[in-house]
């Protein structure tokens, strides 16, 4: 039976997606399939726009995607009652689980589907030829998505066979040229020059920073800024930034400047080279010695640092400690020491990363030990309680009043969106029958329309920010409360742990002049409020 859905307005949405199929060229981009959708979505008087979802470079073999995760949430939260795509494939290729959610799931949640250049439309659904028909193609979809995986696979390694370039990015030292439809790789004299400078140097001695730091005294701009400038040295307008000591040693150990290209060699994958497929750079004997003198510097470390057979603690402050002075993320290093009992034990420590660059995003240098930060924000804790001059059962009632007048706001901030959705949903349904009675003409219910979507659109999100604010509210407090009972009991010999630290610390900022500043996540709770 044909689903009937009379003088309903239906809150729709579009759906797109891009394959990663070798074939995405020929694919319509994620804004035609949008553009589609939208013609379609224009000529129906009884669909009002909610949002679209988009999932770019996402196989439609499954359907664990982030766009199409999305979607299902707020059809879940009765945001959305209509699914538009352009067509099935682009829902998904797998028929079995796409025939599941038009067939059972969709219906069951009261979502009518449309599939534009199918003709399909879940409302107008009749009889088992329509069903079958439909299965039939997702059928197809699905076998042709698995046929072009393979063929893509076999296209790549065709191509590698015949010594072209397969890879990403054009290796720094190289250019790139297409002859007789393969990707040949080309020396760029330029850059090539500062390739064979960096094996020179490491060979003579120098290690990563050392090279870097020559680098950057001899202006060479980094190979991103080399790709978008075309300048090896800088000129006037360049911005010179030190290299990175990974592309450093990405550029030693790449045996594309051997004039080889390697294939596999990963997760245990069989490792297959071609040799001679392009000029090289850097003789094979000058790879080997560098490929060799990094050896022996593995070697060097793995006796002289015992941290190998000491396993390494959970780091409680991750994403937590930045520095004040440049903002960036601390880092945690470790030192591995020996007892005179032959025990090893770590002690770690914070330090900021831009403190040790050469370029003008250098910082000052800081270190800061965790024995230090964890007795500095143990007392911090316990006196931010204690100071407060008020007993345990207060403090905690308290808290429970302040998150419930929070709550309490935050729910009537919700109850007037919703009551402003229904007057919104009220006056479309007036709207709707006054173009089908021939009051207003299609242009302006077309402009009232719109308007209103973007009206309930911005607030249906201001409606799931302030959902999600109440479910944070009840379990920050409810940990909040445990761990002030434990601090009381404990005082500052209570124990740190990762929960305690990410749900009372909200960011740990430490500047040159060891002075520590630390926001505590119910601080920042209160200051949003």
């Amino acid at each position: 039976m044909a689903q009937t859905f009379k003088n309903k307005v239906y809150s729709a949405c579009i759906y797109a997606r891009l394959s990663v199929s070798g074939d995405d060229r020929k694919n319509e981009s994620i804004d035609t399939q949008i553009e589609i959708a939208k013609k379609y979505l224009e000529q129906q008087a009884d669909m009002v726009l909610y949002d679209c979802y988009t999932d770019l470079g996402k196989t439609g073999t499954d359907f664990k995607r982030e766009g199409f995760e999305r979607m299902m949430r707020d059809i879940r939260m009765h945001k959305v009652d209509c699914v538009i795509v352009k067509d099935l494939s682009r829902f998904g290729r797998n028929h079995i689980e796409t025939g599941n959610y038009i067939e059972k799931i969709f219906p069951f949640l009261g979502v009518r589907f449309v599939a534009v250049t199918d003709n399909f439309d879940s409302m107008y659904i009749s009889g088992e030829n329509e069903h079958m028909g439909m299965n039939l193609k997702n059928l197809v979809n699905e076998m042709y998505a698995k046929d072009i995986a393979v063929k893509v696979k076999a296209g790549k390694m065709a191509k590698w066979e015949q010594g072209s370039y397969t890879g990403g990015i054009t290796p720094y030292g190289y250019s790139s040229e297409l002859i007789n439809g393969r990707k040949r790789l080309i020396i760029d004299e330029k850059a090539s020059d500062i390739v064979k400078k960096i094996y020179n140097l490491f060979l003579l001695g120098k290690n990563m920073k050392e090279i870097v730091v020559w680098l950057y005294g001899e202006e060479i701009l980094r190979p991103t800024e080399y790709r978008r400038t075309g300048h090896i040295c800088r000129q006037k307008d360049d911005v010179l930034q030190e290299w990175s000591r990974g592309t450093v040693r990405q550029i030693l150990t790449n045996t594309v400047y051997t004039g080889c290209l390697v294939k596999g060699g990963i997760n245990g994958k069989e490792c297959c080279i071609k040799r001679h497929t392009h000029e090289e750079i850097i003789s094979e004997n000058e790879f080997m010695r560098v490929a060799e003198r990094f050896e022996q510097t593995a070697a060097y470390r793995r006796k002289e640092d015992s941290s190998g057979n000491v396993p390494k603690s959970k780091d409680i402050f991750e994403d937590i400690i930045f520095c004040g002075d440049c903002g960036s993320k601390m880092r945690r290093i470790s030192c591995v020491k020996e007892l005179s009992s032959g025990n090893r034990i770590t002690s770690y420590g914070y330090l900021c990363p831009n403190a040790g660059r050469i370029d003008k995003s250098r910082c000052v240098k800081k270190y800061l030990s965790l024995k230090t930060l964890t007795s500095i924000l143990k007392t911090s804790l316990y006196q931010e309680m204690a100071l407060s001059d008020m007993r345990l059962q207060d403090i905690v009632e308290k808290n429970k009043c302040e998150v419930e007048k929070v709550k309490e706001n935050l729910k009537v901030r919700f109850k007037c969106l919703e009551t402003k959705i229904k007057a919104i949903r009220i006056n479309e349904s007036e709207q709707y029958k006054d173009y089908r009675m021939g009051i207003i003409d299609i242009e302006n219910f077309k402009n009232k329309k719109k308007e209103n979507q973007e009206k309930v659109h911005t607030m249906q999100k201001m409606q799931t920010e302030i959902s999600e604010k109440l479910i944070l509210a009840d379990e920050e407090a409810v940990k909040l409360n445990e761990f002030i009972c434990d601090l009381f009991q404990c005082g500052n010999r209570l124990e740190l742990t990762e929960g305690v630290v990410k749900a009372f610390v909200h960011r740990i900022e430490v500047y040159q002049d060891k002075r520590i500043k630390i926001i505590f996540a119910f601080q920042k709770r209160r200051e949003d409020e």
